[in-house]
């Protein structure tokens, strides 16, 4: 049973006042405890008194609950992953991907989850190690993917890849994907990548706009481990970045090596979860066809 509350919403955002303080009502009056994601309680200056939720405190809640959309659950989830805490998603817009309860269905729902009518849905993440001979020099987690992208200066990326110590290829491209069944409906799918059902574990390596097309995309064993080195003539061509903000600079001599995170992010839903149909919303696929 959930007891006390972590309340998160979209960053520098003031449209999330509202739903947040009609949740932050909604919970107090049933008793628990709600503590406010501290970049949340800085747009909300008004009628606040709940106790701030920093950054090392996440392990003093039970739940997670982020209101804004997908690019605030990614910020959210990895978080909470790493303390073992699920996470429930509330869309302030359209239907997100990782998003998925309505506002306007946001009470209901949560009293749903908070009655135990729910499911966990646990969502592999990724982890990258950049490797300057034996000493990490950057690590970070990622539930969408891992990309390795060239400055903008630069023409294209030179690299290598193994996987589990065998050599798989040779290229050159923009970038490369690592991406997760989670991520394969970001940028791993604009860049060519197929859709993977979130229930897979599997890594998939998308290369972005690659200079020969036989260099396509390789699904993968959620237990590989990849490693990539960069052969540019240049120096500092590329960087790292984990779900799209960026984390490293790449000298040129480093070797990134992507595995499957040890800390799963756990998602909660309700029974009006559908997968299927959020993508059909998502992607602007067709409805059911006239029964013949």
């Amino acid at each position: 049973m959930f007891k006390t509350i972590g309340v998160f919403g979209k960053y520098q955002d003031a449209s999330v006042e509202k739903p947040v303080k009609a949740l932050t009502a909604h919970l107090e009056a049933k008793g628990l405890t709600v503590k406010l994601g501290y970049n949340t309680a800085t747009e909300i200056v008004r009628d606040l008194p709940q106790e701030l939720l920093h950054e090392e405190l996440h392990q003093d809640i039970d739940l997670a609950i982020v209101i804004g959309g997908d690019g605030t659950m990614l910020h959210v989830a990895r978080r909470m992953a790493e303390v073992n805490i699920p996470v429930a998603g509330v869309n302030l817009g359209r239907l997100g991907f990782l998003t998925d309860i309505p506002q306007a269905d946001m009470l209901s729902e949560i009293d749903e989850i908070l009655a135990s009518n729910y499911e966990i849905e646990h969502r592999m993440m990724l982890k990258v190690e950049v490797f300057d001979g034996d000493q990490i020099v950057h690590q970070q987690t990622a539930l969408n993917d891992i990309v390795i992208g060239r400055h903008s200066l630069e023409k294209l990326i030179s690299w290598q890849v193994h996987v589990n110590n065998n050599f798989v290829t040779a290229a050159r491209s923009d970038g490369v994907i690592l991406s997760t069944p989670t991520g394969s409906t970001a940028y791993a799918l604009s860049a060519g990548g197929a859709i993977m059902h979130p229930g897979t574990d599997v890594i998939s390596m998308v290369p972005v706009s690659p200079h020969t097309l036989s260099n396509r995309p390789i699904t993968l064993p959620a237990a590989s481990e990849v490693c990539f080195s960069i052969h540019n003539r240049t120096k500092n061509c590329a960087h790292v970045s984990s779900d799209g903000l960026i984390g490293f600079n790449l000298a040129g001599h480093e070797v990134v090596k992507v595995t499957r995170s040890e800390h799963p992010v756990q998602l909660i839903h309700t029974e009006n979860y559908d997968y299927f149909a959020m993508l059909r919303a998502k992607l602007g696929w067709g409805g059911a066809q006239e029964s013949r």
